[in-house]
């Protein structure tokens, strides 16, 4: 069973009772009724919608979207359960939705980084092993003597810096993405 109060006038709505509308049009026409079955109403008090309906407590799902005057009171007063509707939630829906391709990118550019890096560190390393008279552990840097352990090194290290640059770019483009749509 589904009811709809609108115009609860709360916190009254928990003390008194006000008459009762059934709201009968979209355009807002109300006629006065003695009891509530499924439908949207106006007015009312807590205590003739639990009478009303005949159940009582944890049997109600209120939902509002003020966490005081709504949710804590209904909680507190008639051990309802409560639901919250949080608008600013909508806009950080919003925002994270939309920003999905830039973080996406911002992703790719961490993964790439990581890749190029580990690559790096493994040249690095093998450099230190043949400076010490052990041997290359991985088959691209045995082949490759000390001069082209050190070039492909710097040119490793030019990568990471413009994957770094493009990161930041990227992580910006991100932030910035998001702040325009939660209206910043």
């Amino acid at each position: 069973m589904s009811v709809v109060i609108v115009s609860a006038r709360k916190p009254e709505f928990f003390q008194m009772s006000h008459p009762l509308y059934e709201v009968v049009t979209g355009e807002g026409l109300m006629r006065p009724c003695f009891k509530t079955r499924t439908g949207l109403y106006s007015g009312e008090s807590a205590q003739m919608v639990e009478n009303s309906l005949n159940i009582h407590g944890d049997e109600i799902l209120y939902v509002g979207d003020h966490i005081y005057t709504d949710v804590s009171q209904f909680k507190v007063h008639l051990r309802w359960r409560t639901a919250l509707i949080c608008r600013e939630l909508e806009e950080e829906y919003k925002a994270l939705i939309h920003s999905r391709g830039p973080r996406a990118t911002v992703v790719e550019l961490i993964n790439q980084k990581e890749v190029v890096g580990d690559l790096f560190n493994q040249l690095r390393l093998a450099l230190q092993r043949r400076t010490k008279g052990r041997p290359a552990q991985t088959l691209a840097a045995t082949n490759m003597d000390d001069r082209e352990l050190t070039e492909n090194m710097q040119k490793l290290l030019i990568v990471m810096q413009r994957l770094q640059y493009s990161l930041l770019l990227a992580q910006l483009f991100a932030q910035l993405e998001r702040s325009s749509w939660q209206g910043f």
